[in-house]
């Protein structure tokens, strides 16, 4: 099972889209996903979709120590069933006005 874990520097008032470019940007398979995702300190929004399901609309992401892993199953606070083919998107912004570290692990279980 893949797990792809993302840090990402996100610019004062910035966007990321976490996922871009990776090879698990769009899932290779029919697969169970599940989302981590935690920040350095507040004032980070994260949405996230699959395919043409709306995972979470805009919402803060929780707190967490920034050089340790989110914790499985603990941290893990969305999931959804993804087909083949289907895009996997985590998009971030920042609200607070400066740099944050934001860290983003998803699992991907092949179905």
């Amino acid at each position: 099972m893949p797990t792809v874990a993302i840090k990402t520097s996100l610019a004062a008032n910035g966007q990321a889209s976490v996922l871009t470019g990776s090879q698990y940007e769009y899932a290779p398979w029919n697969a169970y996903v599940e989302f981590a995702i935690q920040a350095d300190a507040t004032g980070v929004l994260a949405t996230i979709n699959t395919g043409s399901d709306v995972i979470q609309e805009e919402a803060p992401v929780q707190l967490g120590t920034i050089n340790v892993q989110p914790k499985y199953p603990d941290d893990f606070f969305q999931n959804d069933m993804v087909r083949a083919g289907e895009r996997i998107k985590v998009a971030l912004r920042d609200t607070s006005g400066a740099t944050r570290v934001v860290q983003t692990v998803v699992r991907l279980t092949p179905l």
